[in-house]
This record gives structure tokens, C-alpha cells and sequence, in this order.
């Protein structure tokens, strides 16, 4: 076996740790939003319209979203402390079709929203880490368990562990 000098050591550890450094960075550049300019705050009204769709209407919201992609992350506040998103009203609802194509669309995962997928692997880190968050609510404060339970099949891994914890109903 042939013996490093500490130059060769010093290269072949820099070597390696690029290659586990380059991939993240490439794969943040993919996901880098390619829109710089700023465009103006929609109206409330064409927010509140898209939030209202998505409890229902999966076809307008595409359509809604292929016109003003900005949509996508809007919420309505509808006072109270209740904000409501295109993917938290997907969500309370269970239409898993619809959060699905608008997580993919780049919409920010909730754990409100992994309950009702039935992602066991996002709630169950979360609730580890952060355990009140086993009572979390989401819009209208319907709760994590409402939630899972929302999900039908797909979601009764997550409803057993949320029942195993105590969560709240």
C-alpha cells in the first residue's frame, strides 16, 4: 500500500468532498425560480377565487394557474387568523390529484397537507422534532388528525401514529 504524502491527502480529501458538495448546488440551481422581474400583488379577489376553486374545481384551478402562475403560492386571509392557500384548501378537503399537481408546481408542503397525502415519512420527522406539532391546525383550524382522516386509505398510516401520540381530534 503505498503511503500519502500530506499534499496527496490534502487533494484527494478537497476531491472528494466537491463531489458531494456539486450535486447539491447543481440540483439548487435547477429549482431556482427563472422569473426575475416583479410583478405586481394580485388582486384579492382573483385569490380568493382561486382558493375558493380549490376546494372543488381542480380543472379551473389549472387553468387559473396556467394564466397567472403567481397564484400558486397566494393565501387568503379570511380574518382570524384563518389563511388559506390553493394546497391547504386541496387539502382539507382531500382532493390528493390536485395537491399533488400543485406541490409539483412548486406549492410549499405543509404537514397538514403530508397528513392527508398519507407521507408518513414528512409528518412523523416533524412531529419528532417539533412535538406540539402533533396538534397542529391548518386552515379554518381543522386539525392534523381531521386531516388524516380527510386522506381516506392513503392516510391511515398517519392516523394510527397520530392516535398513537394523542393527538388531537
Amino acid at each position: 500500500m503505498k503511503n500519502l504524502s500530506r499534499k496527496s491527502f490534502v487533494k484527494y480529501i478537497a476531491g472528494a468532498s466537491g463531489l458531494l458538495v456539486v450535486p447539491s448546488i447543481l440540483y439548487a440551481q435547477q429549482v431556482q425560480p427563472t422569473k426575475t422581474e416583479k410583478l405586481p400583488p394580485l388582486e384579492t379577489s382573483l385569490v380568493k377565487e382561486f382558493v375558493g376553486n380549490a376546494h372543488r374545481d381542480f380543472a379551473r384551478v389549472k387553468t387559473m394557474l396556467d394564466e397567472y402562475p403567481d397564484l400558486l403560492n397566494s393565501v387568503n386571509n379570511l380574518g382570524g387568523w384563518d389563511w388559506e392557500d390553493a394546497l391547504g384548501a386541496a387539502g382539507h378537503v382531500g382532493i390528493p390529484d390536485m395537491a399533488n399537481y400543485l406541490l409539483e408546481k412548486g406549492a410549499r408542503m405543509t404537514i397538514c397537507v403530508a397528513a392527508m397525502l398519507g407521507k408518513i415519512q414528512i409528518v412523523r420527522p416533524m412531529i419528532e422534532a417539533f412535538p406540539y406539532m402533533k396538534d397542529s391546525v391548518g386552515p379554518h383550524k381543522i386539525s392534523l388528525m381531521r386531516h388524516a382522516k380527510t386522506g381516506g386509505q392513503n392516510s391511515l398510516v398517519v392516523l394510527d401514529y397520530l392516535k398513537s401520540i394523542g393527538a388531537k381530534e
